[in-house]
């Protein structure tokens, strides 16, 4: 019984902090706020923010793009969701995406491909 009441306590300690660490961490205003470029992300419903100096890739798609992008995505409601990585099509070399067990998923319009940590 012991050991019940002390698993429980840890779950919601563990919850506790998890609250916490969410109600302090950025939001897509306070990223834009410290340069960052944030956007709603034009096919699903959700905020994509990109760090000082990257911006947000062309469409159509530049050749000589950066070679990566890494982005912090956020529900509309700021709520943190994960993160995704871009490679740039030349040099994307079929690297698995660990999230889904498989390859980067190709964005033909902007010309690069995808993998999204959530």
């Amino acid at each position: 019984m012991t050991k019940l009441v002390l698993l429980v306590a840890g779950v919601v300690a563990s919850f506790a902090i998890v609250g916490a660490a969410t109600a302090n961490g950025d939001s897509p205003e306070q990223l834009t706020n410290a340069g960052w470029t944030c956007f709603r992300d034009p096919a699903a419903p959700r905020i994509v923010c990109s760090d000082p100096g990257h911006g947000r890739p062309a469409v159509p798609a530049d050749p000589d793009g950066p070679s990566s992008y890494n982005f912090k995505v956020f529900g509309l409601d700021d709520s943190f969701i994960g993160t995704m990585h871009l490679i740039r099509a030349d040099l994307y070399a079929g690297q698995p995406c660990p999230q889904i067990g498989g390859p980067y998923i190709f964005i033909a319009p902007i010309g690069y491909y995808r993998c999204e940590h959530f």
